[in-house]
C-alpha cells in the first residue's frame, strides 16, 4: 500500500494546529478573557440615587482640596474617588490614569498565572470560569477595583504556595502580594482587612509546613504593607492625624453598620449560604488525599475573608448578598488552580461548577439586571468602557447628556433664587443635585447623615455645623429605613436646633438660614434616672424644649449578633404616633423630648423661632425585635437649655 499523502492531504495536516499549538491558543483565549473580566476601568454620572450621592459627594471633595480623615469620613480612603470618578475638576483624567496603571499591574499577575507558573490548561480554564462567575464582586455599588486587587493579590499568594510545595519558590510574588495589601486600604479599608486575614491564614500555614521557620515572611509581612500604605498616606494625606482619623472613622462606620443598618431578607439565602460552603468544602477535601496540604493552604487561606464576606453580605440582606456569593466564586477560582480537577476528581469538579453556576443564578444575577450580569461575567462591560474612555474629548462631552436627576428632585426655584451664591449644606440622602443648580455647596465630615452610625460620627458632623455651618441648609425630611430623622443624628441636629432658623418651607424641601447667635449656650441637667426599654420614657410637661439621653449597652445576645452577623432593629414611637427606627448607639446625644418633629412641617415649625410648638409629646415607647439585644436597664438624663447671654 502506498502510503505516501497526496498533495492536498498534505496540505490539510500542516494546516491543522498540533495539540501544542491548540493549547496555546486556548490559554491565550482563557488569558485575554480574565483580563476583560479583570479591566478596571470605570466612570459614573450623576443621579438622583442614595448612593450616587456619596460618590458624588467624594469626588466633589477631592476636587475641591478636602482630604480624607480631615474634612471628610467614609469607608474609603484617599485613594478612593479614582475608584468610581466623575467628571469634576480632573478627577476622571486623574482616575483613568489610576485605572491604567492598575490593569497593568492586574495583567502582569495574570501573564504570570498563564505563562510562567507551570499550570495546566485545565486548571486555568475552570479558574477562568469561576472567575467569570465572581465578576459582580468588581462592580459592586460603584466600588470593585479595590477587589480586583485582592484578587491579584490572592493569586499571587496562591502561586506562591504552590511553587513553593514544588521547590521553585520565588518571593517576588509574595513580596508583590503583600504590596497590594499596602494599597487596598487606602482605597477601602474594609479591603484592607480582608487581605489582611488571608495573608495572616497564609502565614499560619506557613508556620505549620515549616515548622516555624518563617521570619522572613513575618519579617516582609509587617514591613512591606507598611511601608507602602505610609508612603502613599506620605503623599496623599495632610498629616498623619488624618490618617488615624480616617481610620478611626472608618472602623466605627463598620463597627456601627451592623445595628444600623441590619436588613433581613429571605431566610432560604442561608441555605444558599450553606450551599456554597459544602460545596468548596467538597472541592477543597473530596478526593484530594494526595494533595491535602494545598487544600489545607486554601482553607486557611480563604477561611477569614470568606467569614467577613458573609457577613458583609447578611448585615443587610438585600443586594449586598452578592458580596459572599461572588467573593466564594473567587475562592473557588484559587483553588481550582492548585487542585486536582481530571480523573476521579472529574466528577466533583463538574458537580461543584454545576451547584456555584445554580447558586450565582439565583442569588447573584437574581439581583442584577440580566444583561449588566451577563456584561460583566463576560468582561464585555469594563471593556466597552475602556474604549470610549479612549475618546476623552468625546467622553467627557457625553457625560453630562447622561446625567438622571429628575425635576421633581430638583432644588426648587424659590430656594434657589434665595440662596444665589451664599454658602449652602444639604440634611438630605440625596443632594447631588445641588451643583446641577450651580449652589455653592458645603460638604460636612460624614458626607451623608444616615452613616453617622455612632457618637464619634455625630459628633464629628455636630462641630462642623457648630464651627463651620455655611449660611444655608438644606432637608427634605426624608430618611432611609423610615428613621426617626432626629434621632438619626441627634448631636448633628442639636447644632442645628441651636444655630439655625426656617427661612422657607417649599414644596419638597426646608430651608435653614443660620442665625447670628445660638438659640441657647448648653444643655444642663435636669435630672437623672433608670429606664428599661420596654417600659418607654415619660417626659417631664415642660412649656420649653426638655431633651433626653439614653445610654444602652449591648446585652450578652446583643454583643454576640453584632459580632457574628446583625443586631434587630428597634423601634420608637411618640405618644402612639408613627414608629420610626432608632439606633440606640446614638441616643447618648440629646433628643428633643417634649416637641419632637417628626414630619419635615414639624422641623419648619420647631425652627421657627415665631412659630408656637406644636403639642408635647408626653410618652416616647421602644418596640421591634432588637429589644433583646441590649441591656434590660438603661441610664439616662433630662436637659433643659441654659439661655444664651
Amino acid at each position: 500500500m502506498d502510503l505516501t499523502l497526496t498533495q492536498p492531504a498534505r496540505a490539510a495536516e500542516l494546516s491543522t494546529p498540533h495539540p501544542a499549538a491548540s493549547q496555546r491558543i486556548v490559554r491565550v483565549l482563557l488569558f485575554v478573557w480574565t483580563l476583560l473580566i479583570a479591566c478596571p476601568i470605570r466612570y459614573w454620572t450623576i443621579d438622583d440615587s442614595i448612593d450616587n450621592t456619596w460618590v458624588f459627594a467624594l469626588n466633589y471633595g477631592a476636587a475641591h482640596g478636602l482630604a480624607i480623615g480631615r474634612d471628610l469620613i467614609w469607608t474609603t480612603g484617599p485613594l478612593g474617588y479614582l475608584v468610581f470618578p466623575m467628571d469634576i475638576g480632573h478627577n476622571l483624567a486623574h482616575a483613568l490614569l489610576f485605572q491604567c496603571a492598575v490593569w497593568a499591574v492586574l495583567i502582569a499577575i495574570f501573564a504570570d498565572l498563564f505563562f510562567r507558573a507551570v499550570l495546566t490548561l485545565r486548571n486555568l480554564a475552570f479558574f477562568t470560569i469561576f472567575f467569570s462567575l465572581s465578576a459582580p464582586l468588581y462592580w459592586f455599588d460603584y466600588m470593585g477595583l479595590e477587589n480586583l486587587l485582592l484578587a491579584g493579590a490572592l493569586v499571587l499568594l496562591v502561586v506562591d504556595r504552590h511553587r513553593a510545595t514544588s521547590g521553585s519558590r520565588e518571593f517576588g510574588r509574595y513580596v508583590a502580594a503583600l504590596a497590594l495589601a499596602g494599597v487596598i486600604p487606602l482605597i477601602k479599608l474594609t479591603g484592607g482587612l480582608l487581605i489582611g486575614g488571608a495573608v495572616v491564614g497564609f502565614l499560619i500555614d506557613r508556620a505549620c509546613y515549616q515548622r516555624g521557620k518563617i521570619w522572613r515572611e513575618l519579617a516582609l509581612a509587617a514591613a512591606v504593607p507598611l511601608g507602602v500604605a505610609a508612603a502613599l498616606c506620605w503623599m496623599l494625606l495632610p498629616s498623619l492625624h488624618a490618617f488615624f482619623e480616617y481610620v478611626r472613622g472608618s472602623m466605627d462606620i463598620a463597627a456601627g453598620y451592623s445595628a444600623a443598618m441590619s436588613f433581613a431578607g429571605d431566610p432560604i439565602e442561608f441555605g444558599g449560604v450553606a450551599e456554597a460552603l459544602v460545596g468548596f468544602g467538597a472541592f477543597l477535601f473530596f478526593g484530594t488525599k494526595a494533595n491535602r496540604r494545598s487544600a489545607w493552604s486554601l482553607a486557611a487561606l480563604l477561611s477569614a475573608p470568606l467569614l467577613m464576606s458573609i457577613k458583609h453580605g447578611y448585615v443587610r440582606q438585600d443586594f449586598h448578598v452578592l458580596n459572599f456569593f461572588t467573593f466564594a466564586g473567587l475562592a473557588l477560582a484559587l483553588a481550582a488552580l492548585v487542585l486536582p480537577l481530571g480523573g476521579k476528581r472529574s466528577i466533583v469538579t463538574f458537580l461543584v461548577l454545576l451547584n456555584f453556576g445554580l447558586l450565582s443564578f439565583v442569588y447573584t444575577f437574581a439581583h442584577l439586571d440580566i444583561r449588566e450580569a451577563i456584561a460583566e461575567s463576560s468582561g464585555l462591560r469594563g471593556i466597552v468602557m475602556a474604549i470610549d474612555a479612549l475618546g476623552f474629548t468625546n467622553l467627557r462631552a457625553a457625560l453630562p447628556a447622561d446625567t438622571a436627576y429628575y425635576p421633581e428632585a430638583r432644588v426648587e426655584p424659590e430656594i434657589q433664587a434665595l440662596v444665589a451664591d451664599s454658602p449652602i449644606a444639604s440634611l438630605s440622602i440625596v443632594y447631588s443635585g445641588v451643583v446641577t443648580e450651580n449652589l455653592n455647596l458645603r460638604l460636612y465630615p460624614v458626607v451623608q447623615r444616615y452613616v453617622a452610625f455612632t457618637p464619634y460620627l455625630d459628633h464629628r458632623n455636630a462641630a462642623w455645623i457648630r464651627d463651620q455651618g455655611p449660611r444655608y441648609l438644606l432637608f427634605d425630611g426624608l430618611t432611609i429605613d423610615h428613621r426617626q430623622p432626629w434621632a438619626e443624628t441627634p448631636a448633628m441636629w442639636l447644632e442645628v436646633y441651636r444655630w439655625y432658623d426656617t427661612r422657607l418651607l417649599g414644596k419638597r424641601s426646608l430651608l435653614l438660614e443660620r442665625r447670628a447667635a445660638p438659640r441657647f449656650e448648653k444643655l444642663a441637667a435636669m435630672s437623672r434616672f433608670e429606664a428599661r426599654l420596654p417600659d418607654g420614657l415619660e417626659i417631664p410637661p415642660s412649656e420649653t424644649p426638655v431633651f433626653w439621653t439614653l445610654r444602652c449597652g449591648f446585652s450578652k445576645t446583643g454583643a454576640l449578633e453584632n459580632m457574628l452577623l446583625r443586631v434587630p432593629e428597634i423601634r420608637m414611637a411618640a405618644d402612639g404616633g408613627a414608629a420610626f427606627r432608632i439606633i440606640p448607639g446614638v441616643l447618648a446625644s440629646p433628643i428633643m423630648g417634649n416637641f419632637l418633629p417628626g414630619s419635615l412641617a414639624e422641623f419648619a415649625q420647631l425652627m421657627n423661632p415665631a412659630a408656637p410648638h406644636k403639642a408635647p409629646v408626653e410618652r416616647i415607647a421602644f418596640t421591634g425585635p432588637g429589644m433583646a439585644a441590649y441591656q434590660s436597664t438603661c441610664q439616662g438624663d433630662f436637659l433643659v437649655p441654659v439661655p444664651y447671654h
